[in-house]
């Protein structure tokens, strides 16, 4: 026995989920998260999260990030240096395993084909079109939309 009190639920530790749940759920983080979890490829940029978010500025919209990245539910993942362009993106951010079991378990990703399918359906403006078409790295825990048109 560890000496831990907490309960657990689905291999997390019901405090650790709750905390999770709390970080995640502030309202802008949480818009956040929609708009990871609703880009085609799961790993926006900042630059498509500012474009998605109109409403809060680009350094809030990064203090946010840091937020959810600290509470190990979206990590960034960076392009590797051989794919890299001058004028692209090299840094996106996905969900974690553990991010999208927690949110996943709360019921919170139900709707995130909708969410794809409205992003991929919005009108860009061209630098948001190119960055939307940027090479992405891999990411396990990333379901992008081609993956269910496929079955």
């Amino acid at each position: 026995m560890d000496g831990s009190t907490g309960a657990q639920a689905d291999g997390h530790d019901i405090g650790d989920r709750r905390n999770l749940l709390n970080v995640a759920t502030q309202e802008t983080r949480f818009e956040i998260i929609q708009n990871i979890v609703g880009h085609p490829e799961q790993l926006p940029s900042l630059k498509e999260l500012d474009y998605f978010i109109p409403d809060t500025r680009k350094s809030t919209i990064r203090n946010h990030l840091d937020k959810l990245e600290d509470a190990g539910i979206v990590t960034p993942v960076k392009l590797p240096e051989e794919e890299r362009s001058r004028d692209l993106p090299r840094v996106f951010y996905g969900l974690t395993r553990n991010g999208r079991d927690v949110l996943e378990e709360a019921g919170l990703l139900r709707a995130e084909r909708s969410l794809q399918e409205t992003t991929v359906q919005t009108k860009l403006t061209d630098e948001v079109v190119q960055y939307m078409n940027a090479p992405r790295p891999d990411w396990d825990p990333a379901r992008p939309l081609e993956a269910d048109q496929d079955k």
